[in-house]
């Protein structure tokens, strides 16, 4: 791990210097048993802004609520200024100079970009009058000069001018997201906690963010803790960058230094990376020039000569003005694994929610089996034997293993048909043959997860998508997981792999997607991936050590 995370005298690894404006040390949190963050430390200088970053599940959210007065730690210290602000709550922290964004913006419809900045600045400046302003809505009290000439002030340097007295209302996305930064720029804080804030944004409307967050910035003398999975971004805008994974600093210091730590490579990758394969991916990353210059992605070629199972053809998907996917295509023969692989927000989830009719498209066609699905409902597309499994544990609690099985495969015509299909899950997890009474709300987590699998497979399908399957378990139960899920290609089962575990989705996978901000950013066997990954997750400037 890289050298001590915070000093007393604000020096982080030669990175930042000056008093730290905000510090966590040694917090801890539980929920229940599980260890969400491990006695992490963390500190802001004044007049900078540090990022945080880690793979998913790996503790960032739970201790952005920690330092925003949303959860309480177990153990640990939250500092503003060298002042203990531990015990406070989120209200107080917003009163004393911590303001956050969201990554869900929520707006009022009727209110104009300018009155949504005015009650923001009276949320802090005129707390005892700002009731009055909530519950009329659409008839706030006229702006005072001082109110006129720090909002109109804000709106300039947000570039929001053009709308100033547009509703919220039908706003573009990255319009709205400039304008909740300007919610919490109108409370004059000290401190900006920045949920993903380039979230869903297109490339100019994330160059647009850069560029005013890294102004506001400097020009306020702000301190902001940037979370945020577009890690290129992060390395950008940040002095120095810390990295958690499991709840635990694995790694701290200047952008470049964090970039190469072998550490970091691990945990995004989920095992150790040589120094010669990331000399290798230095290499490919000097002679291809990195995202915005990368040959369009082909599609997956088929590893058998029949016809492909899945084709899907230059499909898109838009959330409201977000565009989730943007020109997808591959192929999928049968029998075959494909790994769909990216950081968070890369588009994973939504390419499995798409194929699987569970979100309508906006463009492009999917086809299973040769015949098009495009717009089918979720229900109809299971019915071509498609099996999601989306994150989480889907199971009934209340029945016995063999009847989550016997439910499971209630939608096989024909009584022989629907006990071969119980008896291949069983035999593919042949855990379960003496537990087949047991009540699936005592398995532990990963059975769990096994039975959702085996559930899966009592449907007969010919397509299993796994979302995720590992999040959450521990390493044995991953291992089970993965030879159940291997057992089920040797019954000819062909799976799509959403997976955290980087090294292991490429150990069983065929073909490797690599997303990115919704497009594929490379695409081939998972025998050339490893590198292609490393860059696409930490960037193009990933060097060997020296």
């Amino acid at each position: 791990m890289t050298g001590g995370l915070v000093e007393t005298t604000g020096t982080l690894n030669g990175a930042v210097r000056g008093r730290p404006r905000l510090e966590c040390v040694d917090v801890t949190v539980r929920f229940g048993g599980l260890v969400a963050v491990d006695k992490a430390n963390l500190a802001v200088p004044a007049g900078t802004i540090v990022g945080l970053v880690g793979p998913n599940g790996a503790g960032k959210s739970t201790l952005f609520g920690v330092l925003s007065g949303l959860i309480r730690p177990a153990n640990g210290k939250v500092l503003l200024e060298g002042e203990d602000i531990t015990g406070t709550t989120a209200q107080s922290r917003a009163a004393s100079g911590i303001a956050r964004t969201f990554q869900h913006t929520e707006l009022f419809d009727s209110l104009t970009v300018r009155d949504h900045l005015v009650l923001a600045y009276r949320a802090k400046h005129e707390k005892s009058r700002v009731w009055t302003d909530l519950f009329t809505i659409g008839s706030l009290r006229p702006a005072s000069k001082t109110e006129r000439e720090t909002v109109d002030e804000l709106i300039e340097q947000l570039g929001l001018v053009p709308v100033r007295n547009r509703p919220a209302l039908g706003l573009p996305l990255g319009t709205a997201r400039m304008l909740e930064l300007g919610r919490a720029l109108a409370t004059s804080p000290r401190v900006l906690l920045l949920d993903e804030p380039s979230s869903g944004l297109d490339p100019n409307e994330t160059a647009q963010m850069e560029e005013v967050l890294r102004r506001v910035v400097d020009e306020r003398g702000i301190s902001a803790l940037l979370v945020e999975h577009d890690v290129e971004l992060v390395m950008r805008l940040s002095s120095a960058v810390y990295v958690l994974e499991f709840g635990k600093m694995i790694a701290s210091g200047p952008p470049e230094q964090v970039r190469n730590d072998p550490a970091v490579r691990a945990a995004y990758l989920g095992e150790e990376v040589s120094s010669e394969a990331t000399a290798s991916v230095a290499a490919e990353a000097s002679e291809f020039g990195g995202l915005t210059k990368a040959a369009p992605a082909g599609p997956v070629a088929p590893a058998t000569t029949g016809g492909p199972l899945l084709t899907v053809e230059n499909l898109s998907l838009h959330y409201g003005d977000a565009l989730a996917l943007n020109g997808i295509s591959f192929t999928l023969a049968a029998g075959k694994a494909l790994a769909v692989l990216g950081a968070n927000g890369a588009g994973k989830s939504s390419l499995a929610r798409a194929v699987s009719g569970l979100v309508p498209t906006s463009g492009g066609k999917i086809l299973l089996g040769g015949e098009d699905v495009s717009g089918w409902p979720a229900h109809r597309v299971r019915k071509s034997a498609l099996v999601h499994l989306p994150e989480g544990r889907g199971v009934f609690r209340g029945l016995t293993v063999i009847d989550n099985l016997k439910m499971a495969a209630a939608v096989v015509p024909g009584r022989k048909a629907r006990k071969q299909a119980v008896d291949l899950a069983l035999e593919i997890f042949p855990v379960f043959a003496n537990r087949r009474r047991q009540s699936a709300g005592l398995l532990s987590g990963g059975e769990q997860q096994m039975l959702s699998l085996a559930r899966a497979l009592a449907t007969a399908p010919k397509l299993v998508i796994a979302d995720e399957m590992s999040l959450g378990l521990a390493p044995k139960m991953v291992d089970l997981v993965f030879d159940g899920l291997d057992r089920a290609r040797q019954a000819g089962v062909t799976v799509i792999m959403i997976e955290q575990y980087v090294h292991r989705a490429l150990a069983f996978a065929d073909e490797a997607l690599v997303m990115h901000r919704g497009e594929i950013a490379w695409a081939g066997p998972t025998s050339a991936a490893h590198g292609e990954v490393l860059r696409h997750y930490l960037g193009d400037a990933t060097t060997a050590e020296a």
